[in-house]
């Protein structure tokens, strides 16, 4: 803990799924006192999280908030509303109890139910992704968290992100919706882009796919990242009209179900390809391709 001193000493979590598996742990890892973990009865996702957080109990949530001075909810973006007007109405909510939610698209409003309760609140949202259970705990160091909070809050919200060598970044409430959503896409899009590039590769009798892709994506993503529609290449930034219909062709003979995506991501490059700089008749000739 480096000699730190932070306003908890327990800390507990409300949601032990991948997120909040993920985030025990890593607070465990750096001395943190990990205490009491609340999931829905008889599910596994409870047992996993003790299993990988050694000292936490489980509870119901009224005790996981009178065990814990700090509480992690780390349960669904649309799940999150409800469990905080519960909390609040089941008076758990104690006056020095400090609240944290990991959810992406809600600011700290979502959490007015447990203010009005007594309890200070942030919301503090990792850009990392936890596709298994406990997955993410060791590529948290360095991972950029939204934080939005009021001033009287956002100290402490700030020591709980650099806590986990995050890098706290604060995002106002206004904007937490587009904050998501960027994610969302960078995230989930690549994701869905990714496997249907995977599924194209061995249809094409590539064994390995993962060969191709993966320092392809990971330089283009990053390219994409840094310089935007600077980065973008392809015959779609160069034009080559005969090329993007060749592919069409092609895709429409073995694998029909992948057009509709094609022609869809082909139009949103062609938007970046003219903001680039591409000609706007060799523009115009893809549109022509791909919308026929």
């Amino acid at each position: 803990m480096n000699g730190v001193t932070y306003p908890w000493t327990a800390i507990g979590v409300i949601g032990p799924g991948r997120v909040g598996t993920a985030l025990g742990a890593a607070l465990a890892d750096a001395g943190q006192s990990v205490v009491a973990v609340a999931g829905r009865p008889g599910a596994s996702s409870t047992d996993r999280f003790v299993a990988a957080v050694g000292g936490a109990e489980p509870m119901s949530t009224a005790q996981v908030a009178q065990a814990a001075d700090l509480v992690l909810l780390t349960v669904g973006d649309d799940e999150l509303p409800g469990v905080a007007r519960s909390l609040a109405a089941d008076d758990a909510v104690i006056s020095a109890s400090r609240w944290i939610h990991t959810s992406g698209r809600h600011g700290a409003a979502v959490l007015r139910p447990i203010t009005l309760s007594g309890g200070r609140v942030a919301a503090c949202h990792p850009s990392q992704t936890f596709p298994t259970p406990g997955s993410g705990r060791d590529a948290l160091p360095g991972t950029a968290w939204a934080v939005t909070a009021t001033p009287h809050d956002r100290g402490w919200a700030h020591a709980f992100v650099t806590l986990l060598s995050g890098a706290p970044v604060d995002v106002r409430e206004a904007d937490r919706v587009r904050y998501h959503a960027a994610l969302t896409v960078a995230a989930n899009g690549t994701s869905a882009v990714v496997a249907l590039a995977r599924d194209l590769l061995r249809s094409s009798g590539v064994h390995q796919p993962e060969r191709f892709l993966e320092p392809l994506v990971t330089q283009s993503a990053s390219n994409a990242a840094r310089h935007g529609a600077g980065a973008l290449t392809g015959p779609v930034r160069r034009g080559d009209g005969d090329t993007v219909a060749a592919h069409l062709h092609d895709l429409a003979e073995v694998l029909p179900e992948a057009v509709p995506a094609y022609r869809a991501l082909a139009l949103l490059a062609l938007s970046y390809a003219r903001r680039a700089g591409l000609d706007e008749s060799r523009a115009a000739a893809i549109r022509t391709i791909l919308e026929t």
